[in-house]
């Protein structure tokens, strides 16, 4: 099994082209929260999300998706 780095940039894809897929299918995403890094779901039409564990409320910007492309 390689690891070079564009065997780990092809994974990344892979899984955000997946996740890309969850959130067009079912209108909700899957999130990281900005405070405590907790990953939560959440649907998209919301204004606001609320992390169940640390109880931060904001815009879902302050809550980064899971999954996302890295920098190349």
């Amino acid at each position: 099994m390689s690891n070079t780095k564009e065997d780990k940039l092809r994974k990344a894809y892979n899984q955000y082209d997946l996740q890309q897929e969850v959130v067009d299918k079912a209108n909700i995403n899957i999130v990281t929260c900005g405070n405590c890094g907790t990953v939560l779901l959440h649907r998209l039409e919301l204004e606001e999300v609320e992390c169940d564990i640390c109880d931060f409320v904001s815009d879902p910007a302050d809550f980064p998706d899971y999954n996302c492309i890295p920098n190349q």
